[in-house]
């Protein structure tokens, strides 16, 4: 009987693992056009921001 349980054990949590993975993917919303233009831009503006940087009292550029 616990040989039963067992493999209702083994057999039930990749099925449930799966169907929470599958959940999470189907539930993910996309971007709109205007949220991946405001994404990119603030993505610029913080590498533009490190590029000026003054890093030089850690040891980096100046």
């Amino acid at each position: 009987m616990i040989n039963y349980l067992w493999l209702f054990v083994v057999m039930l949590g990749p099925i449930l693992l799966g169907g929470a993975v599958f959940y999470a993917i189907m539930r993910q919303r996309r971007f709109t056009r205007r949220e991946r233009i405001n994404q990119d831009a603030a993505t610029r503006e913080l590498y533009e921001k490190d590029e000026r940087a003054d890093t030089g009292p850690y040891g980096g550029r100046r």
